[in-house]
């Protein structure tokens, strides 16, 4: 008898979500199943819900989107290592690479491929684990590739100092938290952006300095604070993916002599300043073995265990239950500082 499921749908493109039974998939090799206890909500969970055929996913609908999900491993899939039933981990669903059903994150059980899922340590819980996985990837996606940023890969305890400093806008969202915490691990002077309010958070986690993104003159004061801290300026990754934030990453790029920037935003960048680069993500890290187990195999277990990974922004959990994930993303949608919307299953 298969696995009763239930999902949260997308139902249409702009549409709502609607709570209904769902297909229960086993794993494939190489793939695990997760039942999930508590999923997060992403910005482009809202941004999918609101274009919705501006972009290139979902395929079709009623769709399961939902990339952040935290729970225990039900079933492992053949030629899986290093997880067995019962488990705590962590997972990103990457159904937006895949378009299958089962590797969406809202709902009870997800496939997640083995090579993004770690071990969750029991003293954190789900609630707080699933605000990780999505943030880590965007991060690596920008930080890693040799075409983007080229940093080297993090170490979980012992990070050799590379004399590099990057400037990360939107310290305090998920993916600026998280890939503050992946820079300095790979020994990374880090220079961030973020409201004053948050300032002590972001530093917390390891930024050398924080500046105002709501200041006049915070061009300038970047360029000098990247100057003064010595090292190698290697680009500028962009947290927030949005038209006004990597236009102002290329400013501080350009009055640095030019480079890189990466921002995850699915569009084109036109009008880019001369001698600034700006790029997406690069999507094929997924693919790039190297890069996902120097994080997921090499890091992040270890770092969350002993803490040099702290499972930030803290969760704001909606409630209780899949018909909660609508309430979620609506949240999402009008914008939480220095926190991450979570549902409980």
């Amino acid at each position: 008898m298969s696995t009763p499921n239930k999902a949260s749908y997308l139902t249409a493109p702009e549409g709502n979500f609607a709570v209904k039974d769902a297909s229960y998939f086993k794993p494939g090799p190489g793939e695990v199943v997760i039942k999930n206890a508590a999923v997060a909500v992403n910005p482009m969970d809202w941004k999918i819900q609101t274009l919705g055929t501006n972009l290139p996913f979902p395929k079709q609908y009623p769709a399961i989107i939902g990339t952040d999900v935290a729970g225990e491993i039900y079933e492992v899939g053949e030629g899986v290592t290093g997880f067995k039933k019962g488990d705590r981990v962590i997972g990103m669903a990457n159904w937006f690479l895949t378009a299958r059903p089962q590797d969406g994150g809202f709902q009870h059980y997800t496939v997640c491929t083995s090579n993004v899922v770690s071990l969750l340590p029991a003293s954190i819980p789900f609630k707080s684990g699933c605000v990780l996985p999505l943030g880590l990837c965007t991060g690596a996606m920008g930080l890693y590739p040799s075409t983007r940023l080229a940093l080297p890969l993090p170490h979980p305890t012992k990070p050799k100092s590379v004399n590099k400093v990057i400037l990360i806008w939107g310290g305090s969202s998920s993916m600026g938290s998280a890939a503050i915490q992946l820079a300095v691990a790979s020994g990374v002077t880090v220079i961030a952006t973020a409201s004053s309010k948050n300032h002590e958070f972001v530093k917390g986690l390891g930024a050398s300095a924080v500046l105002d993104y709501h200041d006049d003159k915070i061009t300038a004061k970047l360029v000098q604070t990247i100057k003064g801290a010595g090292g190698e300026f290697a680009g500028a990754l962009d947290a927030i993916a949005e038209e006004r934030t990597w236009r102002a990453c290329a400013e501080v790029v350009k009055a640095l002599g030019g480079g890189k920037v990466v921002s995850n935003l699915p569009t084109t960048f036109e009008d880019v300043p001369e001698g600034v680069n700006v790029l997406p993500g690069e999507l094929d890290s997924f693919q790039n073995k190297e890069i996902v187990e120097g994080i997921w195999t090499r890091f992040v277990p270890e770092a969350l265990k002993v803490g040099t990974l702290k499972a930030v922004p803290p969760p704001v959990v909606v409630g209780k239950g899949l018909e909660k994930v609508g309430e979620g993303v609506e949240l999402c949608k009008k914008g939480i500082s220095a926190g991450k919307a979570v549902i409980e299953i």
